[in-house]
């Protein structure tokens, strides 16, 4: 989920224009229709869903990460794009790349910091809780570490640097900005800098702190090697086609990690679930386990959050194909205290008859294997690719029913309003009534958001996401 800029809905039905309306109405009834429908074969459901494999999931994100922060335009997204668009090609799915409008871009490409305990170089140790602000520019050096600022020296601050403040360090390393597990927040640089300027955690920084407390001498050598340009972000979209082509079910994630840090949880696990929703229906109609669906299934992961997507929605007015709904993945991998899934936004009138089947499916399989025990739909919270669907930039844009699964939210734990008709289903009971509490992400944004800390430790939450997603999308085209 982004952390900056917010994307606002409407609430009120009555907002939607006139004009509009046939679509939205269209799409709302196709819900309903397969809502209303017969009860499903819940077993057969089942075992569609038990082929949704945690483990594949769990190295797609190993994968992504592996190649960069894969922000927008950088060679790591279209090493990543290209890898997700050979992946759908290989499960038989159709493939677009899209190339977004081009940007400014920078990329970290290896980097190391040691420390020194004295002049003769013994006791060195490589500090590994570093990672360079975003725009640092290239660099190799070495000088006396102080706590604070002096000519040739790298300097240590807890206060935001910046190009004042830093004026004739050799190299800064910042302390200052931790997410809640104690991982430095990776940084974005203002201004124009000439040294590279790297986070590290509180827990490598004080030990330094308290040598130099103690009169000790601490030489730091440190090296960047970085990269920056301007280029296209790339996005994939992959569909499996139905049998009416004129309009479609979307899944979708943002490919980038935005903070520029290792994001595998924010946002790989979305990415992967995308990936595996393709590959398990996609086999599954292959084996004729499953037939060809009514409509076309599209699957995107887009080159940049937000800013990819709201790209995607313009071009939509060009495209004869009709968007039925929307099901995002955002920070779908992980949660720090609290094991449940969740779907947003609720309180939006266009989403109801959409949240409404999601929470059918959650309530038909909840505690089932491969399904969560407790689950919950909450309030527009913001901050993610869903809402673009439901844009209000402009008047008279039509809102398509679009929600996002995901079992954490933002870097802690959030209580929200009940949403009236919507209760959280088999909730905690010490929780406060009239309220759910979303989890959090405690390595949110930050240097220690990779697969060891985050969606290794919880695969099952991507598998509980694409299952619930799966069999949504199923029931509201009638696949049953």
């Amino acid at each position: 989920m982004s952390g900056g800029r917010r994307v606002r809905v409407r609430s009120l039905g009555l907002l939607v224009p006139v004009l509009c309306l046939a679509t939205m109405l269209t799409a709302v009834a196709a819900v309903a229709t397969a809502a209303g429908q017969a009860k499903p074969n819940l077993q057969a459901e089942r075992t569609l869903a038990a082929t949704v494999s945690e483990t594949r999931m769990v190295e797609s994100v190993r994968r992504l990460v592996g190649f960069g922060p894969r922000l927008y335009g950088t060679p790591s997204n279209h090493q990543a794009a290209a890898w997700l668009a050979g992946a759908f090609r290989e499960a038989g799915l159709e493939v677009t790349l899209r190339e977004d409008t081009p940007r400014a871009w920078y990329q970290p490409i290896a980097w190391e910091v040691r420390a020194t305990a004295d002049t003769s170089g013994r006791e060195t140790s490589v500090l590994k809780t570093t990672w360079p602000s975003s725009g640092s520019p290239p660099a190799k050096g070495e000088g006396h570490l102080v706590a604070g600022v002096a000519p040739g020296a790298v300097c240590l601050l807890s206060a935001n640097p910046t190009p004042e403040t830093t004026a004739g360090c050799a190299a800064a390393l910042f302390d200052g900005r931790v997410s809640a597990s104690g991982w430095p927040s990776v940084g974005r640089l203002r201004g124009s800098w000439t040294i590279p300027v790297f986070v590290l955690s509180p827990r490598e920084a004080t030990p330094l702190r308290e040598r130099l407390g103690r009169g000790e001498k601490v030489r730091v050598a440190f090296s960047l090697a970085s990269k920056a340009g301007t280029d296209a972000a790339h996005t994939v979209v992959a569909t499996l086609p139905g049998r009416d082509r004129s309009k479609y079910v979307l899944f979708c994630a943002h490919g980038d990690s935005d903070s520029g840090g290792p994001g595998a949880n924010d946002n790989a696990s979305g990415v992967a679930i995308v990936l595996e929703v393709a590959r398990a229906a996609a086999a599954a109609i292959r084996s004729g386990a499953l037939p060809q669906p009514a409509c076309d299934i599209r699957f995107a992961s887009w080159g940049g959050e937000v800013s990819s997507t709201r790209q995607y929605v313009d071009s939509m007015a060009k495209d004869p194909s009709r968007l039925l709904a929307v099901f995002n993945f955002d920070q779908s991998g992980f949660g720090s205290s609290n094991d449940a899934l969740f779907v947003e936004p609720d309180d939006v009138a266009v989403n109801r008859a959409i949240v409404t089947l999601v929470r059918s499916v959650m309530t038909d399989h909840l505690g089932t294997a491969g399904f969560p025990a407790r689950a919950a739909s909450v309030k527009s919270q913001g901050g993610t690719d869903s809402y673009v669907f439901q844009n209000t930039r402009t008047d008279g844009a039509t809102l398509y029913p679009a929600v996002t699964l995901f079992t954490s939210a933002w870097d802690r734990e959030r209580a929200l309003p009940v949403t009236e008709g919507f209760l959280p289903l088999n909730w905690r009971p010490d929780e406060k009534p009239g309220m759910v509490t979303v989890d959090g992400d405690a390595f949110y944004h930050s240097v220690g958001d990779t697969p060891e800390n985050t969606t290794d430790t919880e695969p099952f939450n991507m598998g509980w996401c694409a299952r619930v997603a799966l069999l949504s999308a199923l029931r509201l085209m009638g696949g049953q």
